[in-house]
């Protein structure tokens, strides 16, 4: 009996341990001694892909999480047209193109959205990856990209509109932190699903500056700006 009671306890103990364990993480990464060696960036990049195996292993909402993570997240920030930065980011690192092939990817990098964290004050240290305002935007970036979009029904585009509108009015809250730079992301993320999946739901006047914002994203100007404000805070 006492057999019995010792195999139920190593058991239970293993399989408490089993959920404590964490995802992957990448073993080379900014701060580390290896990266510091790093003299280009197809280094850091190859650097961060995730074993093949480990790809195979994670279930979505995992997968969604690493991405999350994604060392060089920030590199949509290097280029000049973010639209086509995050998709070569997709293109380019393994765990963005597997997350994107997968039929549940865009719901978990939904659910992650909707939960994240919005800072009230930029960290001198930053002691966890959420501590910095890029982080957000990435997201966002990543939902409006084409290849995640187009995946949501009816349903889904929604729930990400509430979700939307729920981000937007948290930056303008805290905008010591969220510059009109990274409230755009936002914009371009409720211009994105209407134009895929609510444009009749929206006049013609609407759909005019809808179309506009999409087009000149890069470079739209504070009327544009003002205009698809007002549209998003109809969702």
């Amino acid at each position: 009996m006492k057999y019995l009671i010792f195999i139920y306890i190593v058991f239970v103990s293993f399989a408490i341990n089993a959920q404590e364990t964490k995802i992957w993480d990448y073993p080379v990464k900014p701060g580390t001694e290896k990266w510091a060696t790093f003299t280009t960036g197809q280094q850091m990049l190859d650097a961060c892909q995730i074993p093949q195996e480990v790809l195979e292993s994670l279930s979505t909402k995992d997968l969604a999480e690493v991405c999350l993570n994604y060392p060089l997240f920030f590199q949509y920030t290097a280029f000049n047209d973010e639209i086509v930065g995050i998709s070569n980011m997709i293109e380019n690192f393994n765990g963005l193109k597997e997350l994107s092939k997968r039929k549940d990817g865009v719901k978990e990098l939904i659910n992650i959205y909707k939960d994240f964290p919005v800072i009230t004050q930029i960290q001198k240290k930053t002691s966890k990856d959420y501590d910095t305002p890029y982080k957000l935007p990435f997201i966002e970036l990543l939902l409006s990209n084409d290849i995640f979009v187009n995946q949501l029904d009816s349903q889904e585009s929604k729930k990400l509109e509430k979700i939307i509108l729920d981000r937007y009015e948290c930056k303008l809250k805290n905008n010591q932190v969220y510059s009109v730079y990274n409230i755009k992301k936002t914009f371009l993320l409720g211009a994105v699903v209407i134009s895929k999946h609510d444009m009749s739901a929206k006049s013609a006047k609407q759909l005019e500056v809808i179309r506009n914002f999409i087009k000149n994203y890069n470079n739209a100007d504070s009327s544009l700006l003002t205009e698809i404000s007002k549209i998003i805070s109809e969702f």
